[in-house]
């Protein structure tokens, strides 16, 4: 076709112009005789699966399918012992997903357990490692198709999960990809590299589970992959423990509880042996731990006549070993009820995030933590409505008037900007939930909703009849703040937990003015109410305890007494501190008037008491030292630390240090109040090394010495947290003006050096006056502070003084 003519708008019809002739350049011209010619191989092999034949495509799919799609994680082991150093074998078999090029695993295990991990010291213990042992060929993949992943990085992180299960191995795929049925093993204390092994988990489990999650396509959206299980069990017996109620009326029978127990605390099983007690002459009837279950058994010291009375009891083992232990029991004329009663009132258990279900814990917390009440205490956002219900329905059923009193609670979550944790008891008849929020893993909304939100809300839902609930704030995850308080429901507040000892949290509510009486308790999170022992890590703190003066063991007079706040509180030992100004006991209320009063304190330890501190609103105001009043020993001197770094979360400080002598010889050097068997010294000639943690505790050693008239002690103490580390000097003869303490900053980080004297020589009973007037028209307050030779200590409740 040829081209159309244009016209111009005002000229003739021209042709278009011609195309430019294009000439191929550099090109051959190719003829028959000269084209290459080339012959193809034939095809000899056919390395593919013809998935047109519906057999091939079938077998291929049924392979695949008969996996689970995300995996499937195994163990051959079933048991563990508590507290051992092993290694344990997991076996992760990839699924039908396959894992793509940077997925990954999650390994998860609860944020509570003290089962900790690390991979980057392979010597070291706890070295945990993942490697590919299986490359497989599942549904027939060539050689040149099998996984291709060149590493497994590993990293633990101690909040690499969702709550509960936090605490994660966290493995990555670098550099390619698996496959179906391809096989993992992960070793958790690998011994390959010369490493020890792991340390299981401290306390008793059943069932503690790891969980894996997969992320399959590489996109860090996990999938849950299951479960595997393992049964943590007790060790064998190494020390017998009698809890007793320290103080009876007169008249009044004291029931002892006497159980055998592991090196980490836990109480053992399957232990028969036969027990004796005897004091002052008594010797109690036969009694025997049973074959089966826990070794416990309560003895009945019957009425004794006033004063001390030192109980010792025996227990023959199988094995031919005799156990001792003892504790004292003074009897007394007056006290409000038949003897002094012991709660832990903060108990979780595996409704939200503790250990064992509520029914082991109730048990545990009456009969071998020797409680008398009991309170449970589940995470309001995690506990569902029926387990709520279900638990509250277990509390009333295990209550027995006279015996043992149950209590349901929760713990109020809101964050610290909001009012911070508090825990709801419910003293009534009512146990509706006023939560802060809802939020856990079986949710499947993405996003929390406020509900109770913030404190002030909580408040409203409970003002309407205050005496059916008790408040309590508390320093745990997010600790409360005291900015906001309602006095009539909130009416003690926790001075000590299994997150550690925290008596600044009293002096703050002292010198806002609240009205607040004593509580400690365990905030127990291990299957161990009632003085738990601590953890080797995140709950490092011995269980606390919360003295009641009730009149009756029943839940009407002990939920008054609380209320009254006629308490005090102890960071686990079974000692009791009271306080009174004539009739008025702890708690109470006094008008200050012009006349003069006589305060009184009683102080029944179960170890002697090394010194006492008695605090008004502002601070202390008086101060006894029982090694000085008794007189100190020539050759003992005491090297405590202790404190925290801060008031939040992790708290503790994990410390390090050594003490050289100077001028001295070193005859002996014993550890002073440590908290579990991995909390040692070392000594080398006159060199003291120690490495361990506190939670606002004191822990240290006594040293024996054989001093020259020049000597000094040089200690270097590192918090390694802070990087911080104090070097300094103290002549024994500075320590004649007394204890010579070194402020490291945080909450109460110290060294301190004292002289101390034998413990043998110091009172395990102590009482005192003061004379106290009041200022008149001003509202003020005393309370007691003590500490044992031990290093446990008590608080009373204050005694408030108002203008009006």
């Amino acid at each position: 076709m040829n081209p159309p003519r244009v016209a111009p708008p005002n000229g003739p019809e021209t042709a278009p112009p011609s195309r430019p002739q294009v000439t191929p350049l550099n090109r051959p011209e190719t003829t028959p005789l000269n084209r290459p010619e080339i012959t193809p191989r034939p095809q000899t092999e056919h390395r593919y699966h013809d998935c047109t034949d519906a057999a091939v495509s079938r077998e291929t799919t049924e392979a695949v399918r008969a996996l689970p799609f995300l995996g499937e994680l195994t163990t051959e082991t079933t048991e563990l012992t508590a507290g051992d150093v092993t290694e344990l074998v997991l076996r992760y078999t990839v699924g039908g997903s396959g894992i793509a090029d940077s997925g990954w695993l999650k390994l998860c295990f609860k944020y509570y357990s003290d089962w900790d991990l690390q991979t980057v010291r392979p010597d070291g213990r706890d070295y945990a490692t993942a490697e590919l042992t299986h490359r497989g060929d599942l549904g027939g993949a060539s050689a040149d198709s099998l996984a291709t992943v060149r590493r497994l990085r590993t990293a633990y992180d101690v909040k690499g999960g969702e709550r509960p299960f936090q605490k994660a191995l966290l493995i990555h795929l670098e550099d390619g990809f698996v496959r179906p049925g391809d096989e993992i093993v992960i070793r958790l204390g690998d011994r390959r590299h010369g490493g020890p092994g792991t340390r299981v988990q401290t306390f008793v489990e059943d069932a503690f589970r790891f969980r894996m999650y997969a992320d399959a396509l590489g996109t860090s959206r996990m999938g849950h992959v299951g479960d595997v299980s393992v049964d943590i069990v007790a060790g064998g017996a190494e020390r017998l423990v009698v809890a007793g109620p320290r103080l009876v009326r007169a008249g009044a029978t004291a029931p002892l509880r006497a159980h055998l127990e592991d090196a980490w605390g836990n109480v053992a099983s399957g232990t028969p042996a036969r027990l004796e007690a005897v004091s002052d002459g008594w010797v109690s009837p036969p009694h025997a731990f049973a074959a089966e279950g826990w070794a416990t058994a309560t003895i009945d010291l019957p009425p004794q006549a006033a004063g001390s009375h030192d109980v010792r009891v025996s227990a023959g083992l199988p094995d031919g070993r005799e156990l001792t232990a003892g504790c004292t029991v003074d009897t007394v004329a007056e006290l409000p009820g038949e003897r002094a009663y012991f709660a832990d009132l903060h108990v979780h258990s595996d409704d939200t995030v503790g250990t064992q279900d509520s029914a082991y814990n109730f048990a545990y917390g009456r009969w071998i933590g020797g409680l008398d009440v009991l309170g449970y205490t589940a995470n309001d956002f995690q506990i569902t409505e029926k387990a709520w219900q279900d638990v509250v329905a277990l509390c009333r059923e295990v209550s027995e008037d006279g015996r043992f009193v149950c209590l349901p609670g929760v713990e109020w979550c809101g964050n610290s900007g909001v009012g911070g944790d508090h825990n709801v008891i419910y003293l009534g008849e009512d146990t509706t939930l006023a939560r802060s929020l809802e939020w856990h893993d079986a949710m499947t909304t993405r996003s929390p909703a406020p509900e109770h939100w913030p404190i002030t809300e909580l408040y409203e839902a409970y003002a309407a009849n205050p005496d059916d609930y008790l408040l309590m704030p508390h320093v745990g995850g997010r600790r409360a703040i005291l900015d906001w308080h309602h006095p009539e429901l909130e009416r003690l507040i926790e001075v000590h937990s299994a997150w550690g000892t925290s008596p600044w949290f009293l002096r703050d509510a002292m010198s806002r003015g609240l009205r607040l009486g004593v509580s400690a308790n365990s905030d127990e999170h291990r299957g161990r109410p009632g003085s738990g022992a601590p953890g080797a890590n995140i709950f490092g703190g011995r269980g606390g305890l919360t003295g009641v003066l009730a009149p009756d063991l029943t839940r009407a007079s002990v939920g008054a007494t609380l209320r009254a706040r006629r308490t005090w509180a102890t960071t686990g030992a079974r000692a009791v501190a009271l306080l009174r100004a004539g009739d008025r006991w702890m708690g109470e209320e006094h008008p200050a008037t012009d006349e003069e009063l006589v305060v009184s304190y009683a102080l029944y330890g179960d170890a002697p008491w090394d010194r006492v501190t008695v605090y008004d609103t502002h601070g202390p105001v008086l101060h006894r030292d029982l090694n000085a009043e008794t007189g100190h020993a020539p050759d003992l001197v005491r090297v405590r630390w202790g404190g925290a770094r801060h008031r939040d979360r992790y708290r503790w400080a994990s410390w390090t240090g050594n003490i050289q002598l100077a001028g001295a010889g070193l005859l002996d050097a014993r550890p002073w109040a440590t908290m579990h068997q991995e909390q040692t010294i070392t000594v080398d000639g006159g060199r003291i090394g120690w490495s361990n943690a506190t939670y606002g505790n004191d822990t240290g050693v006594v040293l024996r010495l054989d001093p020259a008239g020049d000597a000094e002690i040089v200690i270097e103490a590192t918090v390694t947290e802070d990087a911080r580390t104090e070097r300094f000097g103290v002549p024994l003869a500075d320590l004649a003006e007394g204890p010579v303490r070194r402020e490291l900053g945080g909450a109460g980080l110290h060294v301190t050096v004292e002289r101390i004297a034998d413990a043998a020589r110091l009172p395990s009973t102590l009482t005192g006056e003061l004379s106290v007037r009041p200022p008149r028209g001003e509202d003020s307050a005393l309370y007691v502070h003590a500490v044992q030779a031990d290093g446990h200590e008590v608080w009373t409740s204050p005694l408030f003084f108002t203008a009006g």
